[in-house]
């Protein structure tokens, strides 16, 4: 019996001293990793939330940078980190739903090995051209393609991302017969845009947006349920006609912790973060960039990655896209 209570009392002993550990927390620096180089959208989401986190908290909040294989080095990273809330992930819907269909072997499983936290915004898919292709409108593309005599391409961030496979589904649909040209990130795809290296682009609407109001680019159409807040006169692909599910989906960009992070720690990191994005200043400035203001609770964030992955890894295998 005596054995027992010691037992007892240094189970009691250690989950109090837990609870002490996650009120405290954090007591150290934070790395916030992301798998994408310095300078595109999820940096700027990442060190934006990182920079507030760091002055509510009272603890650094470090941005880490580890790009490659499409996300995977660096959420492979996160996932094998230790649960205690000092190493998380700021990453996008490609590395946690497209890689586990593109990838017949990761080092990660995105659907085990991750706590969700918040997603913070969502990055509209713009299908864009440029004006030396005479085409204004879906309908003008549709028409440019039925005639079958232009040898046309299309531009996306990657393969296997959003961009790519809505690029892809449009491209059969109209039996454009278009040639994809997988770029390294969405900077690069609007770059062709510029030059008129490819005819079609798809890029987030905060990568296009700059060259919109001069006519250098011109917007056909945007993904996901609703039009862009900086776009308005943009239609969604769902208003032109076309019905691929995955034209209803956008490019999220979320915080995640390693799996079994303390429930304690996840709730306060997002009601930090909700509290962040919940300011107008900083609101205002992700939707002027051209993002979209999620801002989801953890419960939320679960529900809707379940949904999304559904409808993506489907369509991949569907399509039969494959990493190169």
């Amino acid at each position: 019996m005596f054995k027992h209570t010691l037992i007892a009392c240094a189970a009691l002993l250690l989950a109090g001293t837990a609870s002490a550990q996650d009120a405290a927390y954090p007591s150290r620096p934070v790395r916030i990793v992301v798998p994408y180089a310095a300078g595109g959208a999820t940096d700027f989401i990442a060190r934006t939330v990182g920079d507030r986190l760091s002055k509510a908290l009272g603890q650094p909040f470090v941005i880490d940078n580890k790009a490659g294989a499409a996300g995977a080095i660096g959420a492979a990273e996160v996932s094998r980190a230790k649960a205690d809330g000092y190493t998380l992930l700021m990453t996008i819907t490609d590395s946690q739903i497209n890689n586990t269909a593109l990838y017949k072997k990761l080092a990660y499983d995105p659907q085990k090995d991750f706590t969700f936290i918040s997603q913070v915004v969502r990055s509209p898919a713009l299908i864009s051209t440029h004006p030396g292709t005479g085409i204004r409108s879906l309908a003008d593309l549709k028409a440019k393609a039925e005639k079958g005599d232009v040898k046309m391409s299309y531009g996306s961030w990657g393969i296997g991302g959003l961009g790519h496979l809505a690029g892809e589904s449009l491209n059969r649909s109209l039996k454009g017969h278009m040639v994809h040209v997988p770029q390294r990130g969405e900077g690069p795809v609007v770059s062709d845009l510029l030059s008129g290296t490819v005819d079609v682009g798809l890029s987030s609407v905060a990568s296009a947006l700059q060259h919109v109001p001069s006519g250098k680019v011109i917007p056909l159409a945007v993904l996901g349920p609703q039009r862009s807040t900086t776009l308005p006169q943009v239609p969604t692909m769902r208003e032109l006609g076309f019905k691929d599910p995955i034209y209803d989906t956008n490019v999220w960009i979320g915080l995640l912790a390693p799996a079994r992070t303390p429930q304690a720690i996840v709730d306060k990191l997002s009601k930090e973060v909700n509290a962040i994005i919940a300011r107008t200043e900083v609101s205002q400035q992700f939707v002027t960039k051209g993002f979209e203001v999620m801002n989801t609770t953890p419960e939320q964030f679960a529900a809707s990655y379940r949904t999304e992955f559904d409808v993506i890894t489907k369509r991949i295998r569907e399509l039969e896209i494959e990493a190169q």
